[in-house]
């Protein structure tokens, strides 16, 4: 028998990764052209992007104009809301 423990042992867990995919080709070709872009100078990879200039300015102005559009498209309901709330009390009050 042993002494009554109030916590159990700590048993070890193992970690198992297997790999959902792996495609051999995609990987060679992807080393393929990141060796080519060194041959060739680029050294930049597809994933990052190059900021060039005037590039917040021009999505600060396309959101603005998102912006003005939306708030005229707001101001044109609640007028058509107002009258439609005008024509409804003035047809109640005859009933």
């Amino acid at each position: 028998m042993g002494l009554p423990r109030f916590f159990p042992e700590m048993k070890i867990h193992e970690f198992e990764f297997h790999p959902r995919f792996y495609d051999p080709i995609k990987d060679e070709m992807k080393q393929r052209r990141a060796r080519i872009r060194k041959e060739l100078g680029k050294e930049t990879s597809e994933d990052t992007r190059i900021i060039q200039k005037g590039t917040f300015t021009r999505m600060y102005e396309r959101r603005r104009g998102d912006l003005k559009q939306a708030n005229i498209r707001r101001a044109v309901i609640f007028m058509i809301l107002l009258i439609g709330a005008y024509f409804l009390n003035q047809y109640l009050h005859f009933i």
